[in-house]
């Protein structure tokens, strides 16, 4: 086999002469290394051995252009070219088993290797721990770690060979890549109690203290960082980062800051790894201002941040919806000559996506486009998804068109969102257009697509079509399970179709799919809005023959339709049957019992129930107090309520509150202390909101208080709580129901100006106001669009 031209006629010592001297000076290449093995295995003799080791180690080092495993599987090829040599040309020595040993153990041959130490033994050789620490790893690297524990342990001791840190170290490695930290803590911990003969250094402290990060026990990993400190081993910088980042990822962030100062203490200089973690750290936690600080540290200190600093900056920016502020660390990353990468533009893509900001989305795909970054699968699926969660379906298909122009042939993520949107926008037969035709490119189906397709098909009435579908996916082996089947039937049951989602339930059964208290749950809730309560209590007693136990959202969900369908008797015997069968109700089932009791006029029991509330222990929330406030108020008991609503007062309070003792005030004419309220709002450290305005507005007019009506109309605006179409409307009937027609009419002007309909109640008042006659005069004080209307009227 030859490699090249080599000079003829060299002589065996000559080319051991030469292969020594170009192994000692480093110079010896693969290549050459090939060559010269060509030349000199067929003059070998005995002693050229250690030529033949020299060409072995040069071989199995990896160069720029290979990998590790491919010079060690060279090495293999060649150890076996010198078996078959004989003896009498090669002698292999303990040496080129050590070599081999190792080679094997790269390829994960582990097996070889092990026969290969066999030999050794049978040789009678004394093995070296070098040899056998590159068995140790081989064993460890093919997740053979009780083996590697026999030889550590106890195998090498018999044969005279002592472990050194280095195999105990691989030894922990293998164990904590396999998740048995605590297995090399125990060895950790034996080494320490095996007095000077092999005590554990920085590597062995850093290896399971990273071993147990990674399996998410942090608190061991702190533990055992506090035992290296005590037993006098300096942390190296890898240890500090392990560390570090552990107390990051736990959002232990004081924890962490003081693990850093302790590494400038022992004169460790932390590197952008470090500073990564503590950035991504405080970015969790959302303290912007302290990454902020690390950012500017880092730059102060020399050390330059990378594209992973500024990434994980814009990807918290991003997902907290703060896309400019993340667009102002992309420029400056720029500025300071660090190139944005793929995922830099993927975060920032996502970011204006899921914003909806569409035309800086485009800028920026230009940008990334002029800077010769390959728009991949993952920026079209990103742009087609931000189209499609804004409806614009003709833009998300131009983008799957471009994909394929682009020479990028579209994935299953693809697929699924063009299905997804054209599905949820009605055009089902096109989404089935595209799932023939995904089919047809050799793609598989996946959950999502069916989930998508069935979905669509339901929504408009093709059952069959639905059910074939999910007996296809059963053919391919995708089995629907119930997380599908609830999904379907819940948007099903928010649409009003009850009867639909109880087929699908049915058909999705025979195809074995096992429903659960949540699949009963949503079905009962369906029929239920639909005012049918004998069928949800047959859903009832059909989880009941399925052996599922109902939960409290199940019960909820069925008092909820008894409160609704005023069958308050029958929402309180299961009300009893719930807590009998030692089914704790939590805040939502008496809130939705408390709502029945009060819309029925039972005071009395509403109170009864509020009390066993707060004895029960159960969360208070503000919806309980808005339920229980405004019962009172509608039941005419505003004693009761005011006298409740100042218990109240020292809570955290919402505005929402205030409105309903407003309004209660105002309906039975207690006006000063409304007002009263009105003005407790700010004191109170809240804002009164459009409902609060309005309520004192309507309230001015009634008293003739005209132009405080419009002051505080001005102040209402001025404050930031613009009049809504709503407000507007309530004010022009009250003005007008007053006479106040040319006032009515400024208002009915502002209607016009912001671009808000007239309601039905409100032209109905307008004309039958004006066709009395005595305001004939008042018209021309209207919106001009009106005068041809009314003025017939008027005259007639």
């Amino acid at each position: 086999m030859s490699h090249g031209a080599r000079p003829a006629g060299r002589t065996c010592l000559q080319l051991e002469r030469i292969i020594g001297e170009r192994y000692r000076s480093g110079s010896l290449g693969r290549e050459d290394a090939l060559n010269l093995f060509d030349e000199l295995l067929p003059q070998a003799r005995p002693a050229s051995v250690y030529a033949f080791n020299q060409l072995l180690t040069a071989v199995a080092r990896a160069d720029s252009s290979s990998s590790v495993r491919d010079g060690a599987a060279l090495a293999v090829s060649f150890f076996g070219r010198m078996a078959r040599a004989g003896v009498h040309k090669v002698a292999c020595d303990i040496w080129t088993f050590g070599i081999i040993i190792r080679c094997f153990s790269q390829v994960g041959r582990v097996d070889l290797g092990l026969s290969a130490f066999g030999q050794v033994i049978k040789m009678g050789w004394m093995v070296n721990v070098i040899a056998l620490n590159q068995l140790v790893k081989g064993l460890c690297d093919n997740n053979r770690t009780s083996d590697a524990m026999d030889m550590v342990l106890r195998r090498m001791q018999e044969l005279g060979c002592t472990p050194d840190v280095l195999s105990y170290n691989t030894l922990m490695k293998g164990l904590c890549t396999e998740k048995k930290s605590q297995k090399a803590l125990e060895l950790l911990h034996m080494m320490a109690d095996d007095g000077y003969n092999c005590p554990p250094d920085v590597v062995s402290y850093s290896t399971v203290i990273d071993g147990f990060f990674k399996e998410g026990k942090l608190g061991q990993t702190y533990i055992l960082f506090q035992e290296m400190l005590g037993q006098g081993i300096s942390p190296n910088v890898i240890t500090f980062n392990s560390i570090i980042d552990a107390m990051c990822k736990a959002q232990a962030m004081d924890k962490a800051e003081a693990v850093l100062r302790h590494m400038f203490d022992s004169g460790v200089t932390p590197n952008s790894a470090t500073y990564n973690s503590l950035i991504h750290g405080y970015c969790s936690v959302g303290q912007l201002k302290e990454a902020k600080r690390l950012l500017k540290e880092m730059s102060g200190s020399g050390r330059e941040p990378n594209a992973i600093t500024y990434n994980l900056l814009m990807d918290y920016l991003c997902k907290t919806g703060k896309c400019t502020e993340a667009r102002k660390i992309f420029d400056l990353m720029v500025r300071r000559g660090q190139k944005p990468n793929v995922t830099t533009y993927n975060i920032m893509l996502h970011g204006y996506a899921t914003k909806g900001a569409l035309v800086d989305m485009h800028n920026l795909l230009d940008l990334m486009v002029q800077d010769g970054i390959q728009l991949g699968h993952h920026v079209f699926n990103i742009v087609i998804c931000a189209y499609g969660k804004h409806e614009m379906v003709d833009k998300a298909m131009a983008a799957f068109t471009k994909m394929r122009q682009n020479g990028l042939e579209p994935n299953i993520v693809s697929y699924s969102t063009v299905i997804d949107i054209l599905c949820k926008t009605g055009r089902v037969e096109d989404a089935m257009s595209q799932f023939n035709q995904l089919v047809a490119e050799g793609l598989s189906p996946n959950i999502v697509v069916l989930t998508s397709l069935i979905h669509g098909l339901c929504s408009i009435g093709e059952w069959k079509k639905a059910e074939d579908l999910a007996f296809e996916m059963v053919n391919r082996g995708i089995h629907p399970n119930a997380v599908f089947l609830n999904t379907i039937m819940d948007n099903l049951c928010k649409d009003g179709r009850v009867m639909e989602a109880q087929n699908f339930f049915d058909q999705m059964v025979r195809t074995g799919v096992k429903p659960t208290v949540v699949s009963f749950t949503i079905l009962i809730d369906g029929y239920c809005l639909d005012g049918n309560m004998d069928e949800a209590i047959e859903q009832l007693a059909g989880m009941d023959s399925i052996g599922l136990r109902p939960g409290v959202f199940t019960y909820n969900a069925l008092l909820n339709g008894y409160c609704k369908n005023r069958r308050i008797d029958d929402g309180l015997a299961l009300f009893r049957e719930m807590c009998s069968k030692d089914i704790k109700p939590n805040s939502i089932t008496y809130n939705i019992i408390l709502q029945g009791l009060f819309q029925a006029g039972r005071t009395s029991a509403a109170r009864e129930l509020y009390d066993r509330m707060v004895e029960s222990g159960t969360q208070l929330k503000m919806d309980t107090y808005r339920i229980v406030l405004g019962g009172l108020c509608h039941n005419r008991c505003i004693d009761e309520a005011m006298r409740m609503f100042q218990i109240l007062c020292p809570k955290e309070l919402d505005v929402s509150i205030f409105n309903i003792m407003i309004r209660a005030l105002l309906k039975v004419g207690r006006i000063d202390e409304a007002k009263g309220l009105f003005s407790a709002i700010s004191s109170n450290g809240l804002v009164p909101n459009i409902v609060s305005y309005s309520l004192m507005i309507q309230s001015h007019i009634e008293e003739g208080l005209l132009e405080e009506s419009d002051d505080l109309f001005r102040s209402m605006e001025k404050n930031g709580c613009p009049a809504n179409s709503r407000t507007l409307n309530a004010v022009v009937r009250r003005l007008l129901q007053k006479g106040e027609v040319q006032r009515a009419g400024a208002y009915l002007t502002k209607i016009d100006e912001k671009d808000f309909s007239l309601e039905a109640s409100t032209a109905k008042l307008l004309f039958s106001i004006l066709s009395e006659g005595k305001y004939q005069k008042q018209v021309k004080f209207l919106p001009e669009k009106f005068h041809s209307v009314l003025e017939p009227r008027v005259l007639r």
